[in-house]
């Protein structure tokens, strides 16, 4: 009997705090009798487009009234065109206490072409308002009194831009035309680093399509947006081939060519035991034209060199050690050798290693090979604020190893807006090794694409950066030194 009574006891305890849970759900404290009031940040707008990101307008409201009933007050924001009686207007539900909708400059400028039709540079009249639902069915809606705002949009640029020409990595082929990267932090700008040919170029912004381009203005420093066939075709010259950073930005229609300090050579090839003396091609590190990378399963061990061509003909320069028979390490001076130079195969000397996986890498600037045994991460890690464990190391998003493949790993997930790299072993005091990205800021393409690796910290400190939130497949081979980030 005392166990019943002790049992009753308790749930008269805990009821109340039950009651007061379902309480602060539903209900709200007495609002009083306010009228529902909608106001505007600025009554007229001419969006600027060099600012898409920046806010341009803000609506408020007062809170309503819920008549002294305690019932909680849900809000619906619409935004229309003038006159229109609010018929095809943007509705936004608000929940309880939210009080304010915000919109940025390329957001609200969508709006005005897309949704309602207004031509770029042709000033609209939009209205608002909001109506207020209290969830106590015996009180209709509360409606505001309509605010009205003028705004003038802008025509808006490409977020993508591509390179094209018989000077360009893919020729004049449209399907395959080079993607630039965007610029961090400056609307309508774009940059690309690497090789061009002696020829011509020009831009364009969809692939497969030649119109619309992006071709030689005025002067070298000065692009011209041709939309059909009417406009000028001129296109820039590249005087000759070698190592170029091209800048350009599609709003103010600037653009810079660059020529850069350029390697000997562009491509190399390992040849030697490991490979059964077959040409492998060195990878060129995608930021730095004078680095080259060999990463691979050289298990069968021996001799081997670097070919500047590939090919055992006497005019072939290689690249060798100093002294015969080097075994691996790191900073070790590279010279160069021919046959032809070297009459008998003199100093014909290679390197001599053991078997195993390495990681090969080769400075033709400072004439350096380091040749280091390689042993794989057991995780790779996800850090960043587009990532779910956001930039706190101890939280940081692991990615799962494939069956049967210690080299390689994969994600699949939702990354948000915002940047993210990848840490090999999530040191607390952020000095551990990290895969970067080959340029800061840059946008995954979607296909395989190059990473670099930093030793003992982030350095360059360079992150992808995701600008369309969603659902993400990522795979990363950390021997290869690869990634592909690709959107579901």
């Amino acid at each position: 009997m005392k166990t019943i009574y002790n049992l009753v006891i308790g749930i008269l305890l805990v009821l109340p705090s039950l009651l007061v849970s379902c309480k602060d759900d539903y209900m709200e404290t007495n609002l009083g009798n306010q009228p529902l009031s909608l106001s505007v940040s600025s009554q007229k707008l001419l969006l600027d487009i060099t600012a898409p990101q920046s806010n341009a307008v803000t609506f408020q409201w007062t809170a309503g009234s819920n008549f002294n009933t305690n019932a909680a007050i849900t809000y619906t924001f619409e935004l229309g065109l003038s006159g229109s009686n609010f018929a095809n207007s943007i509705k936004t539900e608000q929940g309880q206490g939210k009080n304010s909708v915000s919109y940025t400059t390329a957001a609200i400028n969508e709006i005005l072409i897309d949704q309602f039709g207004v031509a770029p540079g042709v000033e609209a009249e939009l209205e608002a308002r909001v109506t207020a639902k209290v969830h106590n069915e015996s009180i209709p809606p509360q409606v505001s009194e309509t605010v009205k705002i003028r705004v003038t949009g802008y025509k808006p640029v490409s977020s993508i831009l591509y390179l094209i020409g018989d000077a360009a990595p893919n020729g004049w082929n449209a399907d395959e035309a080079t993607k630039m990267n965007t610029v961090s932090g400056a609307a309508g700008g774009f940059v690309w680093q690497g090789k061009l040919r002696a020829g011509s170029l020009k831009f364009i912004t969809t692939p497969g399509q030649f119109l619309p381009s992006y071709n030689r203005g005025s002067d070298d420093t000065k692009l011209l947006f041709r939309e059909d066939e009417s406009s000028p075709d001129d296109k820039f010259t590249i005087p000759t081939t070698g190592i170029y950073k091209v800048s350009v930005n599609i709003i103010s229609l600037s653009i810079h060519i660059e020529a850069l300090d350029a390697p000997e050579y562009s491509e190399l090839w390992f040849v030697g035991n490991p490979t059964g003396w077959s040409f492998k091609p060195m990878t060129a590190d995608a930021s730095d034209p004078f680095i080259f990378y060999y990463n691979a399963d050289l298990s069968a061990g021996g001799e081997f060199k670097i070919a500047t061509q590939p090919t055992f003909d006497q005019s072939t320069v290689f690249l060798r050690p100093e002294t015969n028979g080097h075994a691996a390490g790191k900073n070790q001076n590279v010279v160069k050798w021919s046959e032809s130079e070297k009459p008998g195969g003199a100093n014909d000397y290679k390197w001599n290693i053991s078997g195993g996986v390495y990681k090969i890498r080769l400075d033709i600037r400072d004439m350096k090979i380091d040749i280091i045994p390689f042993t794989p991460y057991p995780v790779i890690y996800l850090v960043g604020d587009a990532t779910p464990g956001g930039w706190s190391i101890d939280n940081a998003t692991p990615m799962a190893p494939l069956s049967g493949d210690p080299y390689k790993f994969s994600w699949t997930g939702t990354l948000n807006a915002g940047e993210f790299k990848f840490s090999c072993d999530k040191k607390s005091d952020w000095n551990g090794d990290w895969f970067l990205a080959s340029q800061a800021g840059i946008e995954p393409s979607g296909d395989a694409e190059q990473m670099i690796f930093s030793a003992s910290g982030s350095n360059p400190d360079n992150k992808w950066k995701i600008t369309s939130p969603g659902t993400y497949i990522i795979e990363l081979d950390q021997l290869k030194q690869t990634v592909k980030i690709r959107k579901q």
